[in-house]
C-alpha cells in the first residue's frame, strides 16, 4: 500500500506543509493514505551539463539499476498504481515491461538528433501528468527529458501520486541526479504561482482541452514555452475489403476496453461498410461478453473502475446518445464501475460522437462507403491525435492518408500497439505541433549553418 504520507521531492529531500486531501480508490472506496501539497517552494536553477556525453553514459547505467529497482518492487508499484486508477493491474504490468523496454535500450535517443543540428537541454521542464497511464508515460518523459540534460519536475496527478512519487524517489538517491529530478505534488493555486514566477523553462501538459487551456494563457502570459498533449477522438473505418472481421474485432474491442478505455488514443467510434456491418456487431458483442468485470488488483481482471469523478459524466452522455440510437447493449453502471457498452448508430448529434469519453464505450455507425465515412469525421470530429484504417484497398487507404486530419494514420494495425520510439502527438483539440518524438519535444534545436 501507499505511504501514509506522500510530499513533495526536491533534491530527495521531503518538502512538508500545505493542504491535506484524501486519496479515494475508484473500486474499494477506500482512502489509505493523505496526500501534503507543498507551498511556497523553492527550486534551484537550471544548471547545463558541461559535458553531455558522459552524462548520458553514467544515466544509461542509471537506468540500468532503475529498471532492477522496478523488477524487485513490481507487485507493490503495481498495486498501488491500479488502485489508484481503477485499471486492471494487467495493464499496468504491461506497460511496467515496455517501460523497461524503453530503458535498455535508452541510448537509441541519440539517433534522433541531426547532424546538422546541436541539441541542447531546454532548462526547467515541468511535467503536468494526466491520471490514467502513469506508469509508462512518466518513466518515458522523465529518462528522455533527463537524456537530454533538462532538470526534470514531475506533477502527477492528485488521483494518481504513487509511481511518480516512486520513481522520484529512486533517482534522487542517486548522486547524479540528486538536483535535477524533483517531485511536486502541488494544486493548481500552488502550480499557477510557480509557473508565474518564471521557475520553469518549458511546461509539458498531458490532461482535458480545459485545463491545457488555462495553462496555456498562464504560460503565454508568464512568457513560459507551452506544448499541450491532449485528449483525443481517435475513430476508426472498416473497409468491406479487409482483412478478418474476426481479427479486427479483437483488435477493436481491446482498442476501447484497454485501461478501462482512459487512454488518449482510445478507439471511440466505428464506421463501418453496411455489407459487413451486421457480422461485425456480432463478433464485437461476442468479444465483450467475454471480458472479465473485477478489483483491479485481480490478475485476470479486464474491466475495472474508472477514475474517481468520471463516471458520472459517462453514464449521462451515454444515457443522452442511448435516447436516439438504434440500440444499446450492455450498458449499466454501478458505482465506477462501467461495463463495455456498445451504441448502435447513434444519432449524428450526440456528445458521444462530438467528444472524447473517458470510458470503455464504443459507437459503430453504418456507412455506405469510404467517402461517406471520410466526410461524417470532417463534419463531426474536431480533434486530431489518430485515426485507424483497415482496408486492402489501396485507393481507399490513400485517400484517407489525404484527407484524414490526425498526427497519425493506422493502416491495418493495432491503433494502440506502437512501437516506443515512433513519434506521438496530435494536432486540432488533440495537441499543438502534431506527431514529434520525445527529444523533440523536450529540447532545443540549434540549426548550424557554416560556410562551406
Amino acid at each position: 500500500m501507499l505511504p501514509i504520507v506522500i510530499t513533495s521531492l526536491l533534491e530527495g529531500r521531503a518538502i512538508t506543509g500545505g493542504v491535506r486531501r484524501k486519496i479515494v480508490y475508484p473500486y474499494s472506496g477506500q482512502s489509505p493514505s493523505f496526500l501534503e501539497y507543498a507551498r511556497n517552494v523553492s527550486i534551484s536553477q537550471f544548471e547545463g551539463v558541461r559535458n553531455l556525453s558522459a552524462f548520458r553514459s553514467e544515466l544509461l547505467a542509471v537506468a540500468s539499476v532503475f529498471r532492477s529497482r522496478l523488477d524487485a518492487g513490481e507487485n507493490t508499484i503495481l498495486s498501488d498504481v491500479a488502485q489508484e486508477t481503477g485499471s486492471p493491474v494487467y495493464y499496468h504490468l504491461e506497460d511496467l515491461k515496455a517501460s523497461q523496454r524503453f530503458l535498455d535500450k535508452l541510448s537509441y535517443l541519440e539517433k534522433f538528433f541531426p547532424k546538422k543540428y546541436i541539441t541542447e537541454p531546454k532548462g526547467n521542464v515541468l511535467l503536468i501528468l494526466s491520471a490514467n497511464e502513469p506508469v509508462i508515460i512518466t518513466t518515458i518523459l522523465v529518462f528522455s527529458a533527463l537524456f537530454i540534460g533538462n532538470t526534470v519536475f514531475v506533477k502527477p496527478s492528485a488521483k494518481t501520486p504513487s509511481y511518480g512519487y516512486f520513481l522520484v524517489k529512486e533517482l534522487a538517491k542517486i548522486p547524479l541526479l540528486k538536483r535535477r529530478v524533483h517531485y511536486l505534488l502541488t494544486d493548481k493555486k500552488e502550480t499557477k504561482h510557480l509557473i508565474m514566477s518564471k521557475s520553469f523553462d518549458f511546461v509539458l501538459s498531458f490532461g482535458s482541452r480545459a485545463t491545457s487551456k488555462k495553462l496555456g494563457i498562464l504560460c503565454a502570459n508568464s512568457e513560459v514555452e507551452f506544448l499541450q498533449e491532449s485528449e483525443g477522438n481517435d475513430w476508426v473505418y472498416v473497409d468491406k475489403k479487409c482483412d478478418s472481421l474476426d481479427k479486427i474485432s479483437k483488435t477493436i474491442v481491446e482498442s476501447f476496453t484497454r485501461h478501462n478505455g482512459q487512454m488518449c488514443n482510445s478507439v471511440r467510434g466505428v464506421m463501418i461498410h453496411s455489407s459487413i456491418y451486421d457480422k461485425f456487431v456480432e463478433r464485437v458483442k461476442g468479444r465483450i461478453s467475454t471480458l472479465p468485470i473485477g478489483s483491479p488488483s485481480l490478475l485476470n481482471s479486464r474491466i475495472g473502475a474508472l477514475i474517481l469523478g468520471t463516471s458520472i459524466r459517462a453514464n449521462a452522455l451515454v444515457n443522452e446518445a442511448a435516447a436516439k440510437a438504434e440500440n444499446v447493449w450492455n450498458f449499466s453502471t454501478k458505482d465506477n464501475v462501467v461495463p463495455p457498452a456498445l451504441i448502435l448508430n447513434p444519432d449524428d448529434r450526440s456528445f458521444i460522437i462530438l467528444e472524447s469519453i473517458f470510458a470503455p464505450i464504443l459507437w459503430v455507425k453504418k456507412v455506405e462507403n469510404h467517402l461517406e465515412a471520410i466526410s461524417f469525421y470532417h463534419k463531426k470530429n474536431k480533434h486530431g491525435l489518430s485515426f485507424s484504417v483497415f482496408s486492402r484497398n489501396e485507393e481507399v487507404v490513400d485517400d484517407f492518408i489525404r484527407h484524414i486530419r490526425a498526427g497519425r494514420i493506422n493502416i491495418n494495425k493495432h491503433p494502440l500497439k506502437n512501437r516506443l520510439w515512433e513519434p506521438l502527438g496530435g494536432i486540432r483539440l488533440s495537441g499543438y505541433g502534431g506527431p514529434k518524438y520525445w527529444v523533440e519535444k523536450l529540447s532545443n534545436r540549434k540549426y548550424i549553418n557554416r560556410k562551406p
